[in-house]
């Protein structure tokens, strides 16, 4: 089920669909059994034979903590779905992951860590990385924290990351990788955004993700560029009355649903 079909936070597993909390922490320990906020919530049987896969959905404007089997965190932005199975076999630990997610992987030599997506395979033993794949932005970015990554193309062209680089990647090519402040990229995980000079047309691209909005602006307002560090509300309208104190600018409910900024 895409992302923006939900409302709620969803967790589907082989036996049941839970509808979760925002800001949740779902949590499994090496046998595949799960908790959810602490709380054992499912009571199933565990297969040992077989992998059984569950995947969680955040709709926009929820963010979730996951931890999987292997004792890898995940945190799941807006929009984003990941697919994974409630414990890993003895060769490997495989995911699916779509939008945006911040990993910590845990060590093991013995099992590489693999990211499947549509644009990218990403293969690594352990480290910290943010994969954002969100098709709004028209390009899939990969930004390693610290470790190393071997990201595979749909091309089958590869690159391998060092700590502090972004790689870009567009319809499954690899396009650029340079150095950056990982900072900026995984400040949502603390929920802040770091702008350095972004355009507001490109603050809106994310806004629009985020709260799952149609936003559009003047395009006297689109190159208006955008510096600090922003709070990530829960509420839109208190993201934007923010983001008014940097530019200056009116806001009007448009025809179908959405929000125009105007001067």
């Amino acid at each position: 089920m895409p992302a923006n079909e939900c409302e709620e936070v969803i967790l589907v597993t082989p036996k049941e669909r839970l509808q979760l909390s925002k800001n949740a922490f779902v949590q499994y320990d090496a046998q595949g059994k799960m908790q959810v906020n602490g709380e054992e919530t499912i009571k199933e049987e565990y297969s040992d034979k077989e992998l059984e896969y569950s995947q969680l959905i955040v709709p926009a404007g929820k963010r979730v903590r996951l931890q999987l089997a292997d004792g890898t965190h995940l945190m799941l932005n807006s929009m984003s779905r990941v697919v994974y199975p409630q414990r890993f076999d003895e060769k490997e630990r495989r995911i699916y992951a779509e939008g945006e997610i911040y990993l910590e992987v845990a060590p093991d030599k013995a099992r590489p860590f693999i990211v499947e997506s549509s644009d990218f395979d990403l293969k690594v033993l352990g480290t910290k990385f943010n994969i954002s794949t969100y098709d709004a932005l028209k390009e899939t970015q990969i930004v390693l924290v610290e470790g190393s990554v071997e990201v595979t193309g749909t091309d089958k062209h590869k690159a391998v990351l060092k700590p502090n680089e972004l790689l870009s990647l567009e319809e499954g090519k690899i396009v650029d990788c340079r150095s950056v402040d990982v900072a900026d990229y995984i400040s949502w995980t603390k929920g802040w955004i770091h702008f350095k000079g972004d355009d507001l047309s490109e603050v809106i691209s994310r806004l629009q993700i985020y709260y799952g909005v149609s936003i559009s602006c003047d395009k006297s307002l689109s190159n208006e560029r955008i510096y600090g560090k922003l709070e990530l509300k829960e509420n839109l309208d208190d993201m934007l009355y923010n983001i008014q104190q940097i530019i200056p600018f009116k806001i009007h409910s448009s025809a179908e649903g959405g929000i125009e900024l105007i001067k």
